[in-house]
Parts: C-alpha cells; sequence; structure tokens
C-alpha cells in the first residue's frame, strides 16, 4: 500500500470508531473495537475488520447489525471526512483477539503442568539409553 492509502486507512479507522461507539448506541454492540481497515488504491472499498467485547449476541448478530447500518455509518464518514469519494465499507469480524486469547489460555495450562520436575518414565528412558551406548 502507499503511503497516502495507509493514511486514509487509519483516519477512516479512527473515524469508525467514534461513529460505532458514538452515533450508533442505540444498536447496544457492547466495545467495539476497530482493529484494521484495508483500503484499495482508488480509495473506493474499505474493508472494515471490528471485534465486539461484553455483548450477548453472537458475533453473527452484531455484523448483521453493523451492515444494516453501512449507509448511515457512510453518511457519518462522510461528514467528518473530506474525501472526493467516501469508500464503500464492507465489515468483517476479526477473530484475533480470540485466537490470542485461545493460545494464551494452552501456555498457560502448559505452565501450570510444567513443574520443574522431572517425570520419573523420562529418567528411566535416558537411564536405558545410556546403558545402551
Amino acid at each position: 500500500m502507499s503511503i497516502r492509502t495507509d493514511k486514509v486507512a487509519e483516519e477512516i479507522k479512527h473515524q469508525l470508531a467514534g461513529i460505532l461507539s458514538r452515533d450508533l448506541a442505540e444498536l447496544r454492540l457492547g466495545l467495539v473495537t476497530v482493529t484494521r481497515v484495508r483500503i484499495s488504491k482508488d480509495l473506493k472499498n474499505a474493508k472494515v475488520y471490528v471485534s465486539f467485547i461484553g455483548n450477548k449476541d453472537s458475533t453473527e448478530i452484531c455484523l448483521e447489525k453493523v451492515n444494516n447500518r453501512k449507509k448511515k455509518i457512510r453518511m457519518h464518514l462522510g461528514a467528518n471526512m473530506h474525501l472526493r469519494y467516501v469508500p464503500e465499507l464492507d465489515f468483517y469480524f476479526d477473530d484475533n483477539m480470540e485466537y490470542a486469547s485461545r493460545i494464551d489460555e494452552i501456555i498457560k495450562e502448559i505452565h501450570k503442568d510444567d513443574t520443574g520436575e522431572v517425570d520419573s518414565s523420562e529418567v528411566a528412558d535416558t537411564n536405558e539409553e545410556s546403558k545402551d551406548q
């Protein structure tokens, strides 16, 4: 991506975070985080990745609520930004937070089982190998 598209994507990300939390509070989405915005080179299409925290609804329902309000979101975005074209927005769920959380749980389980002591079966295996040599 070019520097211009990176800057525009970052500004869209910032503006959308405010729009989703402030102007669309009636959707009751919980804490909405705009994690990433990918914009086309011609600045006419944008993929917006969001995550939802503290919501009772499933992520599919939350995404449907947001996608149903695309026109209103674009209107707010156009009012806040000075671009020749306000990009078409496509919203996607970003599951990186859940993925990272799951990896963290697995690492904690591994370290919980790791007491620093060597298992007696491992000691027996190493003793047999040293006798064979």
